[in-house]
């Protein structure tokens, strides 16, 4: 009987809506139209799949050492955030073994398109999207991964279809009457699954036990010809006092910065530096940390 009633309700409820559009298509044709394309619009990014972006490699130290593949993809039906104090959202899939082995495992990570256009643009900006996604990792799956962390060449370890269904929890269309329904955010009633879309409540990355990421800026001077002369790392260390606080830490390729029980930074590098000719100075009254990395010649 109850059931009854509710098919009801619904029934009487989707034709007012019908109603609506139908008195709104006559009173006034121009958002008519537009609600529609809206609707419509919508309607593709849900439906729209996970594009692969960019991997990067790293390693969980526990439990049980072993390499970890992250795929970064674009998903439409994620949002950007409108302005930069607000989250970025992001979509986490299921962690599988990778290539059959025990030695390494694979996960995916997703955020808006136009959030991953931006942070190809920006090295600093694409090294906090990785490190967000290091740390949803760490929480989703209760792992502890290593604090650095390589970009590969390609933009995808594994297969695209295997990628979809551990974000979506659907396989492709050849396979679409194996899966399992797909629940979307909102759904009523409905326990919440992995795939949805999930909030990172801010884009620093923050490892916990009191050390934080500190506000840094990067930027390359370029020679007469365009090429990378030498890269500028500014670090803002509020609460530091000396440099003697500071342990610095330098590859050709990555710049590490610790403080113990303050701050932590890891940075890749865009260019190839020159570790012997690094120099850094550290600024007591503004409390900046400058590091200076020659790069080689290309």
């Amino acid at each position: 009987m109850a059931g009854k009633r509710r098919e009801e309700v619904l029934l009487q409820q989707v034709n007012q809506l019908w109603s609506t559009l139908d008195e709104m298509s006559e009173t006034n044709p121009e958002d008519y139209r537009r609600f529609i394309r809206q609707q419509l619009g919508e309607g593709v990014k849900q439906l729209a799949a996970p594009v692969p972006h960019s991997c990067f490699q790293t390693r969980i130290t526990e439990p049980g050492e072993r390499l970890l593949y992250v795929n970064l993809c674009g998903w439409a039906r994620l949002p950007a955030p409108k302005s930069d104090s607000e989250p970025v959202p992001l979509a986490g899939g299921t962690l599988e073994t990778a290539d059959g082995t025990d030695s390494s495992s694979v996960t995916d990570v997703a955020y808006s398109p136009e959030v991953l256009r931006k942070a190809s643009e920006d090295p600093v900006e694409r090294d906090q999207l990785v490190r967000l996604a290091m740390k949803y990792v760490e929480e989703q799956h209760r792992l502890h991964l290593t604090g650095s962390y390589r970009l590969l060449p390609g933009k995808l370890h594994g297969s695209v279809e295997r990628l979809r269904r551990r974000l979506t929890g659907r396989w492709g269309p050849e396979r679409e009457a194996e899966a399992p329904p797909i629940r979307l955010p909102g759904d009523a009633g409905l326990p919440s699954k992995p795939g949805l879309i999930q909030e990172i409540s801010s884009t620093e990355f923050e490892p916990g036990d009191g050390v934080r990421t500190p506000a840094y800026d990067m930027s390359t001077v370029k020679d007469e010809n365009g090429g990378a002369r030498s890269l500028q790392l500014k670090v803002q260390l509020p609460g530091v006092s000396s440099v003697e606080e500071c342990d610095l830490s330098v590859s050709e390729d990555d710049v590490v910065i610790d403080v113990p029980d303050k701050y932590r930074l890891q940075i890749n590098l865009p260019d190839t530096i020159i570790e012997d000719a690094v120099s850094a100075k550290f600024n007591r009254k503004s409390h900046v940390l400058s590091v200076h990395m020659p790069t080689h010649a290309k």
